[in-house]
């Protein structure tokens, strides 16, 4: 589908994903810049959130801010489709995978702070019956800007310690959530949240420049679903690294070419000892083996102990929603 595209099509799916423009009119701008009519943009983004090529326009938000984890599970393989689908349900989870391992169900929990955070796991725990291993961000060493379709280009950029979220029922903490919702593909998209917040156009899009100056945004444009673009071969590689070493080697580890995450994680022992993590996504599992072992050389982590946890099945990919209420 992308090698079908036009340029300027080509354009809009790929350079957008960071960037988009924070005024009145985004479409009609993104097609002076390109080329095209703002109506034909606005189509061609209908098109791909029709077809699950794009998941949303909207923030990706700065994990230091909110009370984010990774929690994976080990479910037995005949309840594995109920308790994967109950944790779907849950408004806190916003990515949910089976993994090709012992524990095979791993998922994102984003809660506004560190009691709603505990209090889901013990919801989860309670519910289930399973012990959830809940593996803490420590440190980010390279986190989402993008998915270059272009021989996946890296992109580096200082991760922002971030200033924490802005207060309830604050007029930003309202722009945060209308934000994390994605932006509607209309001709002036940020006058419905003005109306919401009570403030006019021309400050939503002043707090908006902000979220990103601060660090709460680690970046604002368009988020696709790379498995819809052909990257099938998806996997969490895991190290485990003593902690004189680990930030070294990360830093390391996320300068790499095709690595698109990386970060350090509080491990649970006995359960699960790695705490250094990345993600490589491929079309092909023989190229994700064959980087992994390019990683392994070129870093010399081959004598640490490690796994490569592919992807299997996704039953959940969205962006981050706050402060919604637990579903039984």
């Amino acid at each position: 589908m992308v090698s079908e595209l036009s340029p300027s099509a080509f354009q809009l799916l790929n350079a957008w994903q960071h960037g988009f423009p924070l005024e009145p009119r985004p479409f009609r701008k993104l097609g002076l810049l390109l080329g095209l009519s703002e109506p034909a943009v606005m189509d061609y983004l209908r098109g791909w959130r029709d077809q699950g090529i794009i998941s949303r326009i909207g923030p990706v938000l700065n994990p230091a801010c909110i009370s984010s984890t990774l929690v994976g599970m080990q479910v037995p393989d005949r309840e594995l489709d109920g308790v994967a689908n109950w944790i779907s349900t849950l408004p806190a989870v916003n990515h949910n995978y089976e993994r090709e391992h012992a524990i095979n169900l791993w998922f994102v929990l984003t809660c506004s702070d560190e009691p709603e955070r505990r209090a889901t796991l013990d919801h989860i725990a309670c519910h289930t019956g399973l012990r959830p291993l809940s593996l803490p961000m420590l440190k980010a060493y390279h986190i989402d800007l993008g998915f270059s379709l272009l021989h996946h280009t890296k992109v580096n950029n200082p991760i922002a310690p971030g200033s924490g979220l802005p207060a309830l029922g604050s007029v930003e903490r309202k722009l945060l959530e209308c934000a994390l919702q994605g932006v509607e593909i209309q001709a002036e998209p940020f006058k419905p949240w003005a109306q919401y917040a009570q403030i006019s156009e021309a400050q939503v899009l002043l707090h908006l420049r902000h979220f990103l100056a601060q660090g709460i945004f680690r970046r604002f444009g368009v988020v696709l679903h790379h498995r819809k673009l052909g990257y099938q071969a998806n996997a969490m590689c895991v190290w485990t690294v003593d902690t004189q070493h680990i930030d070294a080697l990360g830093e390391k580890l996320a300068k790499q070419s095709g690595i698109t995450l990386c970060y350090r994680r509080q491990p649970f022992p006995p359960y699960w000892n790695h705490n250094l993590f990345c993600m490589i996504h491929g079309k092909e599992r023989g190229q994700v083996l064959s980087q992994h072992a390019q990683l392994n050389d070129d870093l010399g982590l081959s004598l640490l102990p490690q796994e490569v946890l592919f992807s299997k099945r996704c039953f959940k990919q969205r962006g981050a929603l706050l402060n919604q209420p637990h579903h039984d």
